[in-house]
């Protein structure tokens, strides 16, 4: 079996019982969707965000392609997040000013006299996924790809995920509270509760015959929605 493109083990994003994320581990291929699973709260976009070096792990290792890139600085890890990574964080609303986004990955906001103006919810996702497609990323991070969008930029991101899985190159994981979008879009699913990972496998094996209370109860709340 080749070696996976993305391993992320025994990651710590804090300390103790308030830790967003406790001994997080799991691994993606290249042309392999992983969804990261959890509710409110679960720790889904900190993990995201650790893995996208946003910043360093309290504890535990990112492999990028059998390399530790967790402890990655300056000049280096910039080079690595332009080249590699890419971290897409959840839309923001249609004409608000993005502020989810930190530091340089701020850079889709467009200026003009006095005024800013920010893509409506969805283009950046699409814009990103794009790019990746293009620049053959090595890893792509998703943080709610699909929530707030309307049908035509939620099929529109859905077909470019499909390319991605079917090119080959990129490995994916999207992080969602929604049990039909991992349906949708996965081939393996993470579920999070309270930053710890509670159950994993299959995709259809976890959302049709989960094991865990928490994953049923996640899933059935879903259905019944």
């Amino acid at each position: 079996m080749p070696k996976p493109v993305l391993e992320v083990r025994e990651l710590w994003v804090g300390e103790g019982p308030a830790a967003a994320c406790r001994g997080v581990s799991f691994a993606a291929q290249s042309g392999e969707v992983v969804c990261v699973l959890g509710g409110e709260g679960a720790g889904k976009s900190q993990l995201l965000r650790c893995i996208g070096l946003d910043f360093a792990p309290t504890s535990g290792k990112v492999l990028l392609n059998g390399t530790d890139v967790s402890g990655l600085r300056g000049e280096r890890r910039r080079e690595l997040r332009a080249r590699s990574i890419e971290l897409v964080h959840p839309p923001a609303p249609e004409g608000v000013p993005d502020h989810t986004v930190p530091g340089a990955r701020n850079g889709l906001v467009m200026s003009g006299s006095r005024r800013t103006t920010v893509p409506v919810a969805g283009m950046r996702q699409r814009i990103q996924i794009a790019k990746a497609l293009t620049q053959r990323a090595d890893v792509l991070l998703l943080d709610e790809p699909l929530a707030g969008v309307d049908a035509p930029v939620r099929a529109r991101v859905l077909e470019l995920l499909e390319r991605l899985r079917s090119g080959g190159a990129t490995a994916v994981v999207v992080a969602t509270r929604d049990p039909e979008v991992a349906r949708l879009v996965a081939d393996r699913v993470v579920v999070l509760d309270d930053g710890e990972v509670i159950e994993s496998g299959p995709a259809d094996e976890v959302l049709d015959h989960p094991c865990d209370p928490r994953t049923r109860q996640l899933v059935e709340k879903r259905r019944s929605a």
